[in-house]
């Protein structure tokens, strides 16, 4: 049996042993485990030692004891095996900057809906939406020179629409951050 068909078998057994995790973290721990074998041979290879595969394979130790500690770090909060804080740290940065994309785009977002609501009562003839030029979109905001020839569309009424569209999306921007919080470690 050649050494890639030692691991591709190893990897399969230890699929089997991840089955209680859901599938995107079995298969973050599937391309660790073998991201981890290959660098090893890599390594062996630059030494100019001999590569064998099984002696590699039973390094990492039986695939049910591997799975075992990798199932039993994500869903019951054990030490992570050895290698494992790699892939996590990466997981980790990368759910943090979507978090804070989210809630500064989020928040922001919304704090511009509503102050166009509040500043409709305080100069209602520059804050509205107006058709443009050729009629193919819209102009929504608070404008210091009103388009020509055209007339407000919403008038008064995207007073209760800014207000309702700037609180339900500064709402749901913290429904959403609070599913991206990150964790701590």
């Amino acid at each position: 049996m050649s050494d890639r068909e030692m691991v591709r078998d190893y990897l399969n057994s230890l699929m089997k042993f991840l089955s209680r995790l859901d599938k995107e973290d079995a298969d973050d721990v599937l391309r660790e485990i073998e991201c981890h074998i290959y660098d090893v041979m890599e390594i062996r290879q630059e030494n100019g030692q001999i590569i064998d595969a099984g002696e590699i394979l039973r390094g990492f130790g039986q695939p049910r004891e591997l799975a075992s500690q990798y199932v039993d770090h994500i869903l019951e909060g054990a030490p992570p095996p050895m290698g494992f804080r790699a892939i996590q740290k990466i997981k980790s940065g990368t759910t943090k900057g979507l978090y804070w994309t989210t809630a500064i785009f989020g928040y922001l977002f919304s704090a511009v809906l509503v102050a166009i609501g509040l500043l409709k009562t305080i100069n209602p003839d520059a804050v509205g939406v107006w058709p443009s030029g050729n009629g193919e979109s819209v102009v929504i905001g608070a404008m210091s020179r009103i388009p020509t020839d055209t007339q407000e569309i919403l008038g008064w009424w995207i007073i209760p629409i800014a207000l309702g569209l700037g609180l339900g999306g500064a709402y749901l921007t913290k429904r959403i951050l609070n599913v991206l919080k990150p964790k701590a470690r």
